[in-house]
């Protein structure tokens, strides 16, 4: 079973057909439009009218097998082509060296304020 026209719509980013299933917590979760039976991370089947649930079999493979009437898409994260896969696991500043500290100037003899008062 593949989602229909009605609950295709394109990625933001690279443009490529996607639909969005709904997690046990109420999140929406991008998914390819083709099932993948070898690399399907996420199990997928449809509850009414243009409502997709999904669940991840990576955590409960052994607790919950895949249903008969569900499908194994891809999280389309996964595949997005315009997302650099790399930048998504980097945390920022990280990696980065410290920024070297800019270079002082000496003062010049004839910018100096005596701030010292001499004694009568």
């Amino acid at each position: 079973m593949e989602p229909n026209s009605r609950e295709k719509t394109p990625c933001k980013h690279c443009g490529t057909l996607i639909f969005f299933a709904v997690t046990r917590n109420g999140e929406r979760q991008p998914l390819d439009i083709r099932p993948d039976p070898v690399r399907g991370s996420v199990a997928a089947y449809r509850r009414g009218v243009r409502l997709w649930w999904c669940r991840s079999l990576l955590a409960a493979d052994g607790e919950h097998p895949a249903h008969p009437l569900e499908k194994r898409f891809v999280p389309h994260h996964t595949t997005c082509a315009s997302r650099d896969p790399s930048a998504q696991l980097a945390i920022p500043g990280l990696d980065d060296e410290p920024p070297a500290p800019p270079p002082v100037a000496p003062p010049r003899p004839d910018n100096v304020i005596p701030f010292r008062r001499r004694r009568p």
